[in-house]
């Protein structure tokens, strides 16, 4: 009986012991000095929207580095805020790792497609149909939508299917981006998008001066093959600079006009 309750206090005193060391390590590590900020960005290009080096400058003001704040100070709620509040950014976590640093990773919007409103003010377009902001910084190579586009441009991420864009055009206009990008040589070929005033959807072709009418968005895998067929076969001929027009509204043809 003495042995069981010896064994018992043994494990209490221990369990206590262990409680104490947790307790001052953890109030030594929060008094640590945050040794500094990693920022790891994901983006397909060495270039893009996200200014690492003003978030950065952001996040040690945040963290009060200048002045060797500690860990236990630092507002990792007021990082996330900072993180989530930048239009051009996905996703983003920050945390302190083992190395007394703190860690942000963040991922990029990655666009498709850029469209021009009647005002000349633009936004980008993911494939997912995700709506941010365009930045003075930089403008990437994508396919380009204008014409009779009428929206207000966001000061931060939307969708295509927020009631504020629902009816513009924009997803439409990313369904026939998303049908040229299937194809790397429409990709090449197609520069431009445009809406006309009847709300209907022509392509501005390299080097093709006639107006290619695509129409609305049915079947617009169809009506896109069968120009691809038509730009393999006569681009760059004198036969397919005598045309005015070339109309792919309608089934199993395209009808061109001199």
């Amino acid at each position: 009986m003495v042995k069981k309750i010896l064994r018992i206090v043994l494990w209490v005193i221990t369990g206590v012991a262990l409680v104490v060391l947790f307790a001052f390590g953890r109030k030594h590590y929060l008094e640590t000095p945050l040794k500094g900020i990693h920022f790891e960005l994901e983006r397909s290009h060495k270039t893009g929207f996200v200014q690492k080096d003003s978030i950065i400058s952001y996040a040690e003001a945040i963290c009060d580095l200048e002045h060797h704040a500690a860990i236990g100070s630092v507002n990792l709620t007021k990082i996330q805020q900072l993180l989530d509040g930048n239009p051009w950014i996905e996703k983003a976590s920050a945390y302190i790792g083992l190395n007394d640093t703190l860690s942000i990773k963040a991922k990029e919007f990655e666009p498709v497609l850029r469209v021009f409103n009647q005002d000349r003010r633009s936004v980008y377009v993911t494939q997912d149909g995700v709506i941010f902001p365009s930045s003075p910084h930089y403008s990437p190579r994508v396919i380009i939508a204008s014409g009779n586009f009428v929206f207000p441009t966001p000061g931060k991420s939307s969708c295509v299917t927020d009631s504020v864009y629902a009816q513009t055009g924009i997803n439409e206009a990313l369904t026939i981006a998303m049908t040229i990008n299937q194809d790397p040589f429409l990709t090449g070929s197609i520069g431009q998008i445009y809406r006309n005033e009847n709300n209907e959807y022509e392509l501005m072709v390299n080097n093709v001066s006639a107006r290619v009418i695509l129409g609305d968005t049915i079947a617009v895998d169809d009506k896109l093959s069968r120009l691809a067929i038509l730009l393999d076969k006569y681009n760059g001929t004198e036969e397919l600079a005598t045309y005015k027009t070339l109309n792919l509204k309608y089934n199993n043809q395209i009808v061109c006009t001199k």
